[in-house]
């Protein structure tokens, strides 16, 4: 299946929420934990690529995990971040239907 890497931190965003259901089916429930390792991976790619442009444009530090970009450079950064989530993925999961989260 070919993703965007966009796609990629949408997907990871819903898997994580659906790993927290404690009334999913057991067999669902380990199909989702496939997925969400397959997906992980690309994730934590991506997030560390993000985190290069984050490191590229930064101005300062403010804490608390918060920076301050330079001024100047706000909009190249956008742009290379667009990019990156436009970049496609293939990526081998399995699909889940509706009803097998409905149980």
């Amino acid at each position: 299946m070919n993703l965007t890497v966009q796609d990629i931190f949408d997907l990871n965003e819903g898997l994580t929420r659906l790993s927290e259901k404690e009334e999913i089916d057991i067999g669902v429930g380990f199909k989702i934990a496939r997925i969400s390792r397959e997906v992980g991976e690309e994730f934590n790619t991506a997030q560390k690529t993000r985190s290069k442009l984050l490191e590229k444009y930064k101005d300062e530090d403010l804490g608390n995990g918060k920076i301050k970009l330079k001024e100047d450079k706000i909009d190249d950064f956008r742009q290379e971040v667009d990019e990156l989530m436009k970049q496609e993925v293939k990526i081998d999961i399995q699909k889940i239907s509706i009803e097998e989260l409905k149980g």
